[in-house]
């Protein structure tokens, strides 16, 4: 309520102390006034800041509630999301199977095709296998057939050999000196005694001109190759390696059972990669084969690297068989392998013609050849060596080692068993019958020490061989060999005495008594 302005007591004049009471009641009311203004005010503040403080909580709830249903639309969206990604997981799992499915089905039709077409290739094949196999077969008879006929033919022969050979030694054994000493025939024959006989066998004199011809034609060979290799970089260093390698292979060479297996196999594979590798050029064979053939050819490369195999294995006959002659049997036994190997046959023909010729030209006699040791011409026939063309002939120590590697290393070639192999021997044993029967029909005054070490080299570490193909002939042969031929040379001859002496030594360690 409102104060009045003017106290009804201030005009009063009877009383100066109503008028303070007055005046008095007046402040009281004015400070109550302005203590309720105060407080309205207060209030009024405070209610501000509770409604300002309502409204900020309500804002914070309205935030609260906004983000929780953003959270909840979030997670809700999430929550379809990954509802979407299963049900197109599910989808595209279904279609993966739906595909695979069809794989399966698409494949297991491919492979009913393939079977379908194997069981007719396979039919086809085995058709055709067993048409091969009936020519095969058609052709292995006749092989057979014609193999059956030569074996019986050499069983002829042998045996009439061995009949012819008993019948000389019987003759032998007859006459009591070495001018009325029948002569042995290659089959084992008695012939012509050696007073009239003094001529060389022409038909041994033409084999022997005819490989040293096929030797010629190995040079020429070389030479083709070396121009060959000019022309082709590749083929000059796999020749060099090629040649290398089988060098060292056969050096490699060493006795014990078991022992040349990695050799073997070197020479083996490198000449399969001459074969597969080089097939071109190729060289007719017809003049690398000793008898007549129809002309067939070969790899160049291929024939190069057997002259090369078999200069290497003529080698080492020299350097090692003349110092231990033991040793000449399993060189003997790869090289012999080499050239029986069916891979290594053209059209069925063994090249081992190649070696024999290079015996043909370093070892003459092996061959009945026969000259004089004190004459040029006669040392050239007899297989002496000169280290240089032109030069002096080597000494007669080193002529005789060579013959004796050389007569030992021939002996392990043409002695080799191939009774238990499905190879065919590519050098049978009669070529040796038919080498001791050459030595051993030289006339008497024409038997050189040249014979007499070829043949102690020849007999000494073979006779169990010889023995096993000639059976009693072989032995009639040797009887000859070490009792009656050494009394051909001259009275001091020292080769004489130990062919001589041969004898003995088989008594002594061998228990073969001649």
């Amino acid at each position: 309520m409102a104060v009045a302005d003017v106290s009804p007591w201030k005009a009063a004049k009877d009383s100066p102390s109503r008028q303070l009471l007055w005046e008095l009641s007046r402040l009281a009311l004015v400070e109550q006034e302005e203590s309720l203004e105060r407080l309205d005010q207060a209030c009024r503040e405070r209610g501000a800041v509770l409604k300002s403080a309502l409204d900020e909580a309500a804002a914070r709830h309205d935030k609260v509630r906004k983000d929780a249903e953003a959270e909840g639309a979030r997670i809700e969206q999430e929550r379809q999301q990954a509802k979407a990604r299963r049900e197109a997981e599910h989808r595209q799992q279904e279609e993966r199977e739906r595909q695979a499915e069809a794989e399966r089905e698409r494949a297991a039709r491919q492979r009913a095709a393939v079977e379908r077409a194997e069981r007719a290739a396979t039919q086809e094949r085995e058709a055709e296998q067993a048409r091969v196999k009936a020519e095969k077969d058609r052709q292995d008879a006749q092989k057979a057939k014609a193999k059956k006929e030569e074996d019986e033919a050499a069983g002829r022969r042998k045996a009439e050999e061995e009949r012819k050979a008993k019948e000389a030694a019987v003759a032998a054994a007859a006459r009591s000196t070495p001018r009325t000493q029948p002569a042995l025939s290659t089959t084992g024959q008695p012939v012509a005694s050696t007073s009239q006989r003094t001529r060389l066998d022409p038909e041994r004199e033409k084999e022997h001109q005819r490989y040293l011809e096929i030797h010629k034609t190995l040079k020429e060979l070389r030479h083709f190759m070396d121009q060959q290799s000019k022309q082709n970089p590749t083929l000059k260093a796999k020749m060099g390696d090629m040649r290398r390698g089988l060098r060292k292979s056969v050096g490699q060479l060493r006795e014990g059972r078991g022992a040349n297996i990695k050799q073997n196999k070197a020479i083996w594979d490198t000449l399969g990669e001459a074969l597969t590798s080089f097939p071109e050029p190729k060289i007719s064979l017809a003049s690398l084969i000793a008898r007549p053939i129809q002309d067939v050819q070969a790899p160049a490369l291929f024939v190069y690297l057997l002259n090369h195999f078999a200069k290497a294995v003529i080698a080492q006959f020299i350097k090692e068989a003349a110092v231990s002659p033991t040793i000449a049997d399993p060189i003997g036994t790869a090289t012999v392998n080499v050239f029986a190997k069916d891979e290594h046959l053209v059209n069925g023909i063994s090249l081992i013609d190649i070696l024999i010729a290079k015996f043909h030209r370093v070892c003459p006699p092996l061959f009945g050849i026969y000259g004089s040791e004190s004459t040029d011409q006669g040392r050239e026939r007899l297989g002496w060596w000169r280290d240089q063309s032109g030069g002096p002939w080597v000494p007669t120590q080193m002529h005789q080692d060579r013959m004796t590697g050389l007569g030992a290393g021939y002996a392990a070639i043409s002695l080799r068993n191939f009774e238990n192999s499905r190879m065919t021997n590519p050098y049978p044993p009669y070529h040796y019958w038919r080498t001791l029967t050459g030595i051993l029909n030289v006339p008497a005054g024409k038997v050189t020490d040249t014979h007499l070490v070829l043949l102690r080299a020849l007999l000494a570490n073979s006779e169990s061989r010889f023995l096993m193909a000639y059976g009693e002939s072989a032995k009639q042969l040797m009887q000859f060999a070490v009792n009656e031929y050494p009394k051909r040379a001259a009275k001091d001859s020292v080769a004489a005495t130990l062919l001589s002496n041969l004898g003995n030594t088989w008594k002594k360690d061998k228990k073969l008594y001649l």
